[in-house]
């Protein structure tokens, strides 16, 4: 059995990274809150089609924004399972995992490979659909 070994600096700075990531996020929703909050007090001051364009902005960013990491993630999928179909093998020789894994080889592999890919073009998908739902938004608020 053939194992593919794991990369410790690499779940090292993955885990940093994630850890920094979490603390944007958690400083974007603090952000987020005030902004709306002020958003609101805009809105409740001002005029009915003042406000509309204050929301449908609103409602289409909060749409459009997981379209990026939903189409890398994608992105990535598809590039995990061509490079598996192409080798034979998956993980792929190239790809750096977290923990130590069982290499599988032949159908298991190729079935590996097709469930990446099928994933990432799922992801991809999504990524179209917050899009469309972020145009639609804003073309039904206008």
């Amino acid at each position: 059995m053939e194992i593919h070994r794991a990369d410790l600096a690499y779940r090292r700075r993955s885990l940093w990274l994630l850890a920094a990531l979490l603390g944007a996020c958690a400083i974007g929703l603090w952000l987020l809150h005030g902004w709306l909050q002020t958003v609101q007090a805009h809105a409740l001051a001002s005029a009915p089609q003042e406000a509309r364009r204050w929301l449908r902005g609103a409602i289409a960013a909060m749409l459009i924004m997981p379209a990026l990491p939903s189409v890398l993630w994608g992105r990535s999928l598809r590039r995990l399972g061509r490079a598996a179909r192409e080798e034979g093998r998956f993980p792929p020789r190239a790809w750096k995992t977290y923990r130590d894994v069982r290499v599988l080889r032949e159908q298991a592999a190729l079935q590996w490979s097709q469930r990446s890919e099928r994933l990432g073009r799922i992801a991809q998908s999504a990524a179209g659909a917050f899009a469309a739902a972020a145009v639609a938004a804003w073309l039904w608020l206008s």
